[in-house]
């Protein structure tokens, strides 16, 4: 089973109910969040870390907090065996999945009207054929970018690893002689987001979180 737990923000949080979600996180992670300049990815930073606390409190595990975050070479970070979890945000938009039985990744990204030229060499040209016979562009390129990015969150590289390397037959990645299934998460229309995990046909839930 899979939890994904998302927030919605679209304002700047008070400053009073800012800092009552930041001292729910350890020092060490504070700091982490307060490095940012912007408020947008101070406060997104902030709501996934607290959607991480989410996940493992409807899960029931306590023997885990944040203190207990280590971190890849390509820093990831993850717990030890128990549970696995990954974070994405983008807009106004912050999820987090999390699993005691799938290996996970998922990405998010908020369809923005860009040029696409020049992204063509992230993609096998059957890939990119279909990008460009789509009725709806945009929409199939950002469908393909998260499913690899989600692919690449969930064995840890991230974009360290070029996703013209990632090739996807039939929403499956096959990678190591290991097989990896792409899921769509809907969320919102304006947005794209895909999940990645070892097993095939996990169940998902899905909930939203308020925090004020």
């Amino acid at each position: 089973m899979v939890l994904i737990f998302y927030s919605v923000s679209c304002e700047r949080l008070k400053e009073q109910s800012f800092n009552h979600l930041l001292q729910q996180l350890p020092f060490a992670i504070q700091s982490q969040v307060m490095k940012f300049r912007k408020w947008e990815d101070k406060q997104r930073s902030l709501y996934g870390k607290i959607l991480l606390i989410t996940g493992l409190r409807s899960l029931g595990i306590k023997s885990y907090s944040l203190k207990d975050l280590k971190y890849t070479k390509f820093l990831r970070p993850y717990f030890d065996g128990l549970v696995d979890f990954n974070i994405s945000h983008s807009g106004e938009y912050t999820i987090c999945a999390i699993s005691e039985t799938n290996k996970i990744g998922i990405d998010i990204e908020e369809i923005q009207d860009i040029p696409l030229f020049g992204f063509d060499s992230q993609f096998s040209k059957k890939e990119w054929g279909k990008v460009l016979q789509a009725e709806n562009r945009l929409q199939a390129f950002y469908t393909l970018w998260t499913q690899k990015e989600a692919f690449l969150k969930a064995i840890g590289t991230g974009l360290n690893l070029a996703l013209n390397e990632v090739v996807i037959r039939d929403n499956k990645i096959t990678w190591d002689d290991r097989e990896w299934y792409l899921k769509e998460i809907k969320l919102d229309k304006r947005y794209v987001s895909h999940l990645a995990t070892d097993i095939t046909l996990p169940t998902i839930l899905i909930e939203k979180v308020e925090f004020f």
